[in-house]
C-alpha cells in the first residue's frame, strides 16, 4: 500500500523519487480501473465512486493556536498586506522627523497618497497580473517543492492591492488634516482646495468601505459600481485638486514658479497621469463577442464564444458594459459551434447568472486582457489533485485538455448534482479522458461528500505534489485549510484573487 511521504523538516519536500515511483505504479493501475468501470453491476453503480480507506490524520502538524495563526489569520494575503502597511509606517516616520515648511509637506503627503494609489491600481492591471504569473510559472519542476509551494501563492497579490488602497486612504486623511491646518494658519487659505480635499476623502473612503469582504459579498453590485464610478470621480476630483493647489501655490507672494512648472515637479502629477492611463486601457479593449448558448440544464449554461483565447485564461463578460461584470474561466472548444473558439460554463449562483441561463443573449461584451487563473500555476508541479464542485469543472478543463506529456499527472474529484444531466456528456467524457479513474460524485444520489477526506484519499493514492481546489468560498477554505494544516500544498482562489 502506498503511503504519503511526510515533509522533511529541513527541506519541506517529500522524496521526489518516491513520488515518481508511486506515480508509475498508480498509472499502471488506472488502466484496469478504467476498463472495469464499464462493467459495473447495478449494485456497484449504487455505491459511492470512492471508498475512504485512508482517513485524515487526527493530529495536525502544529498546535491549534499556531495553526490558526499561520493558515487562517496570518495568510500570505495578510502578510503582503502587513508588509505594505509597515513600509508606509516607516515612510510616515521619516516624513515626521524631517522639518519642512507647510507647502513642502503638502507635496510630500500628496506624493505618498499618489504612490499608494498607483500601486493599488497597478496591481489590478491585466498585463501586470499576467506578467507575474508568466515569471513564476517558468519555475523548473526540478526546483525544490518548498520553493514551488511558495511561488504558487502569487495569486494572493491582492494583499498588496488592498493594503496600498487602505494606506492611500490614510494619507488622504493626513492630507485633509494638513490642508485644514494650513487654512487655519493662513498658509494656504483656499476654500475650493479644502472642499475638494474632503470630497476626495469621502469618495475614497466609500470605495474602501464597500470593498471590505463582508460588505462586498452582500452588496456586490453596489461594490462594483462604487469601484468604477467612484474611482472615476476620485480621479477627476484629484486632478482638479492638484491643479488648483498648484495654482494657489504659484499665486503666493513668495512664489517664483508658474503653475505648469509646479505641476511637472510634483510626483503626484506623474503618478496620477499613470493611474488615469490605467483606467482607460481596459476600456480601449472593449469588444463584443458572438455567443452561441448551449443549455446544459436548468442549472447550467455553456456559452460558445468567438474569442481566440488560449488555455488558462479568465475573461470578464457583461451584457451591459456600464453595469456589472462577471469573471469566468475560459477553455478551448474541442467541438466548435458556429465558428466558436472558446467556452465558459455558467451555473446558477445569483440574479445575473439565473437571468443569463434563462435568457441567454447572442452576444456579450468583454474588456481588458484575459488574465491568468489560479490553475495556471499547477504547471510547475509534476502531479496534482483537482478538487472541484459544480461548474468549477470549467476552469479545470484547460488543464485536463492538455497533452498528457506536457501537463502534470492529474487526479480529479468532481462533486455536482447529476453531473451528466447537468453539464452534459461532452464535459464528463473530457474529464474521463484525462483521468479514467476520476471520482465524479453525484450529490443527488450519494449526498454531499466529505471533500477534504476524499481529497486526502486521492492524494495518498497518487502521491501528488499539490492539491488545487476550485469551488465556492466555503468549500475552498475548508479543503485548503484541512490539507495545508497537515503539511500538504493546497491552493484555491481567494475572494480577491
Amino acid at each position: 500500500m502506498t503511503t504519503l511521504q511526510e515533509e522533511s523538516p529541513e527541506t519541506g519536500t517529500r522524496s521526489e523519487a518516491s513520488v515518481a515511483t508511486s506515480l508509475h505504479d498508480y498509472k499502471c493501475s488506472t488502466s484496469s480501473t478504467a476498463t472495469s468501470a464499464t462493467c459495473l453491476t447495478s449494485d456497484e453503480k449504487d455505491k459511492p465512486p470512492l471508498q475512504i480507506t485512508h482517513l485524515l490524520p487526527p493530529e495536525k502538524l502544529d498546535q491549534k493556536p499556531s495553526r490558526q495563526f499561520r493558515h487562517v489569520i496570518f495568510t500570505v494575503y495578510r502578510r503582503l498586506f502587513t508588509v505594505v502597511i509597515m513600509a508606509n509606517v516607516i515612510g510616515l516616520f521619516f516624513i515626521d522627523v524631517r522639518h519642512r515648511d507647510n507647502i513642502s509637506n503638502i507635496k510630500v503627503i500628496s506624493s505618498a497618497a499618489s504612490a499608494n494609489l498607483f500601486v493599488a491600481v497597478a496591481m489590478r492591471q491585466d498585463y501586470i497580473i499576467n506578467f507575474l504569473c508568466e515569471i513564476f510559472v517558468a519555475t523548473p519542476k526540478s526546483t525544490p517543492l518548498r520553493i514551488r509551494r511558495i511561488l504558487t501563492k502569487v495569486f494572493e497579490f491582492g494583499g498588496v492591492h488592498s493594503s496600498a488602497a487602505v494606506c492611500s486612504l490614510a494619507w488622504f486623511i493626513r492630507l485633509a488634516i494638513h490642508l485644514t491646518i494650513c487654512f487655519e494658519n493662513g498658509h494656504l487659505r483656499n476654500i475650493p482646495v479644502l472642499t475638494l480635499a474632503y470630497v476626495l476623502l469621502l469618495l475614497f473612503a466609500g470605495i474602501v468601505i464597500f470593498a471590505h469582504p463582508k460588505i462586498r459579498s452582500k452588496t456586490h453590485n453596489t461594490f462594483e459600481r462604487m469601484h468604477r464610478f467612484g474611482g472615476w470621480l476620485c480621479s477627476m476630483t484629484f486632478w482638479t485638486l492638484i491643479v488648483l493647489t498648484a495654482k494657489t501655490i504659484s499665486e503666493a507672494p513668495d512664489s517664483e514658479h508658474s503653475v505648469s512648472y509646479i505641476l511637472i515637479c510634483l510626483p503626484s502629477f506623474w503618478l496620477l497621469s499613470l493611474n488615469t492611463i490605467h483606467s482607460f486601457i481596459p476600456w480601449l479593449r472593449l469588444r463584443k463577442l458572438e455567443a452561441t448558448p448551449e443549455r446544459l440544464s436548468d442549472h447550467a449554461l455553456r456559452l460558445h464564444l468567438k474569442a481566440n483565447i488560449a488555455d488558462f485564461y479568465t475573461i470578464r463578460i457583461s451584457d451591459s458594459p456600464l453595469s456589472e461584470w462577471h469573471s469566468f474561466a475560459c477553455f478551448v472548444d474541442a467541438k466548435p459551434r458556429n465558428g466558436s473558439t472558446n467556452s465558459v460554463v455558467i451555473s446558477r449562483a445569483g440574479d445575473w447568472t439565473a437571468k443569463t441561463i434563462a435568457e441567454p443573449k447572442p452576444y456579450y461584451w468583454t474588456r481588458g486582457l484575459p488574465t491568468r487563473g489560479v490553475l495556471y500555476m499547477s504547471l510547475i508541479f509534476r502531479s496534482v489533485v483537482l478538487v472541484t464542485t459544480g461548474s468549477g469543472i470549467g476552469p479545470c478543463l484547460n488543464l485536463l485538455a492538455m497533452d498528457a506529456v506536457t501537463r502534470p499527472f492529474v487526479r480529479v474529484l468532481w462533486s455536482a448534482p447529476k453531473p451528466l444531466e447537468t453539464f452534459g456528456e461532452e464535459i464528463v467524457r473530457n474529464v474521463r479522458a484525462a483521468d479514467p479513474a476520476a471520482v465524479i460524485w453525484d450529490t443527488k444520489k450519494f449526498g454531499r461528500p466529505d471533500m477534504a477526506a476524499l481529497a486526502w484519499q486521492l492524494l495518498i493514492e497518487s502521491q501528488a505534489e499539490a492539491v488545487f481546489v476550485i469551488s465556492n468560498p466555503r468549500v475552498t477554505k475548508m479543503v485548503v485549510y484541512a490539507l495545508e494544516s497537515r503539511g500538504i500544498a493546497a491552493y484555491g482562489p481567494i475572494f480577491d484573487s
